[in-house]
């Protein structure tokens, strides 16, 4: 169902607006319903502390008239519910008092008789130490009793006591600030403090309407005002999409507007540049190069005519993988095949590298085309220690299966080649020919497997990066001198140094693989 860009505005705004306001309300009440909270707690603890203190002596002296005198007046304070006076037996050292509801507008104090010098059980009790205890609680049983009781004698309509929450105050009275006697109790109502969350919730809600009124109605003119120019974008992309990549539109607002409406004219130019090309591009066997040549197509058009760099040429080869195959069904050679070229193709990639092709067990890559990187010799060495290192893991999963180990030479070479487009008109191959892509693969035939070779020109631009073994010049056909080569010093574990039955699992230690940084000369 197709849904107008005005009604997700309105409703985006909507719920910003209501989540906005609900949350500032929200926040309001706590902050409103705390502050009172806070501020009748310190009321009932000044009430609590100031009767503690004074019933000291009245209830040493058991003065019964001063006691009722006390929790009398203390009813007197504004919320103050009921309260009572226990000694250091918790036995009720004066009748409890409490406020009973005459009319909306009238209150009157009873003081129950009943409960004189009867054990009381209090809702709260006040820690060893400290001068006072507060606490939100439920209203006591024995006091709904006594207030039935009260408001039944004196033919009163409303029996029920009338709070809702109620917040006890404790104090103890002490003789000298040492010795505790007895406990002064106050319960305050908690009914102001609803009534007034209830107000500011009224008073939020009626600013959230109106709030996600003017959200809707600001929506749908902001709504309108976007959607004239982004008709004009639709209709420009239904032409691209009919091939019109000459169709431009008019920039009317210089806004993000404005500027969408010139990346979309900066676009079309853009596809009709590339569009004309993509044909040639898809004869290309890597895709990698199709896509950085389509990043900037002014910049590589020249060298798909053919152009001289410096690039690493890098080849890898399963050794002794034909008879291998020969024991293994055609479709599970396929499969090891893939899996085992994904695995390459994947370190190669990682590390910035352009597979050229693909030879049957061997893979061939090149380092510093079309993209030039100033560490692509040591990427391209990287990229041997890391695929080693992933055959020895692969091995180590192979043995445990009772499966055949495989191992991989590996030669890597460092000079000028030419880049270019090289094949028929029907099929085209982005890739690099010359002597030192030539001699790359003589190395790579010279590599043991599990060995990396490289020739001098790899060795100094990275000697300071890897540890090297100089091995016996090697004679390269159409050359008079013999080349000076190197393989890589890990003790990576190749099919002539050791027996399967030693290559377990937990003989693959990932430390002699670990790489260093590249740090430029």
């Amino acid at each position: 169902m197709r849904t107008s860009i005005r009604f997700k505005i309105s409703g985006l705004l909507v719920v910003l607006v209501f989540l906005l306001m609900g949350g500032t309300g929200f926040a309001i009440i706590r902050l409103v319903r705390n502050s009172f909270l806070e501020e009748i707690k310190l009321r009932g603890i000044i009430l609590a502390r100031n009767v503690a203190y004074s019933a000291e002596d009245p209830l040493l002296d058991r003065d019964h008239l001063e006691l009722a005198t006390l929790t009398h007046n203390a009813l007197k304070h504004t919320g103050s519910a009921y309260a009572y006076i226990l000694d250091e037996e918790g036995i009720s050292a004066v009748s409890p008092t409490i406020l009973l509801k005459i009319n909306p507008q009238e209150d009157s104090i009873a003081m129950v008789k009943s409960l004189w010098q009867k054990k009381i059980s209090s809702t709260i009790s006040i820690p060893p130490g400290k001068e006072y205890e507060a606490q939100l609680v439920t209203l006591p049983d024995w006091i709904r009793e006594i207030y039935r009781e009260a408001s039944t004698s004196l033919a009163l309509t409303q029996t029920e006591p009338p709070w809702t929450k109620i917040y006890e105050v404790a104090a103890p009275v002490m003789v000298g600030g040492e010795k505790k006697i007895g406990e002064f109790h106050v319960g305050i109502d908690l009914t102001r403090l609803q009534e007034t969350s209830r107000r500011i919730q009224m008073v939020v809600g009626g600013i959230t309407v109106i709030g996600v009124l003017v959200g809707i109605l600001s929506a749908f003119g902001l709504g309108t005002l976007l959607i004239r120019p982004l008709r004009a974008l639709v209709k420009g992309v239904a032409e691209i999409a009919r091939g019109n990549f000459d169709y431009r539109i008019r920039k009317s607002t210089n806004d993000e507007i404005g500027d969408l409406t010139s990346a979309f004219n900066v676009m079309a130019k853009d596809l009709k540049d590339k569009v004309l090309i993509e044909d040639a591009f898809k004869r290309y066997v890597s895709h990698q190069v199709a896509e950085e040549i389509l990043k900037d197509p002014d910049v590589f058009a020249k060298s798909l005519k053919g152009t001289k760099k410096r690039i690493t040429a890098f080849f890898g080869d399963i050794r002794g993988f034909t008879p291998i195959s020969e024991q293994l069904p055609p479709e599970e050679v396929v499969a090891f095949l893939n899996f085992y070229l994904t695995e390459m193709t994947t370190i190669i990639f990682a590390n910035e590298g352009t597979i050229d092709k693909f030879m049957g067990d061997c893979i061939m890559a090149v380092f510093g085309a079309p993209v030039e990187h100033d560490d692509d010799v040591y990427k391209a060495v990287k990229s041997g220690v890391e695929i080693q290192r992933r055959i020895e893991e692969m091995n180590a999963e192979r043995i445990a299966e009772g499966q055949q180990d495989i191992h991989v030479g590996i030669g890597i070479n460092y000079g000028e080649a030419v880049v270019g487009n090289i094949g028929s008109t029907q099929r085209l191959e982005y890739t690099v020919i010359g002597d030192s892509v030539n001699t790359a693969a003589r190395l790579q035939t010279v590599a043991k497997g599990g060995e990396i070779v490289v020739s001098d020109s790899v060795y100094r631009e990275v000697k300071d990066h890897f540890d090297f073994i100089p091995m016996e010049p090697v004679k390269v056909k159409g050359k008079t001198r013999s080349l000076k080569v190197w393989k890589i010093a890990l003790p990576i574990c190749t099919a002539e140094s050791l027996s399967s039955s030693e290559r377990s699992p937990q003989n693959l230690d990932p430390e002699v693989f670990k790489i260093p940084p590249f740090q430029p000369s």
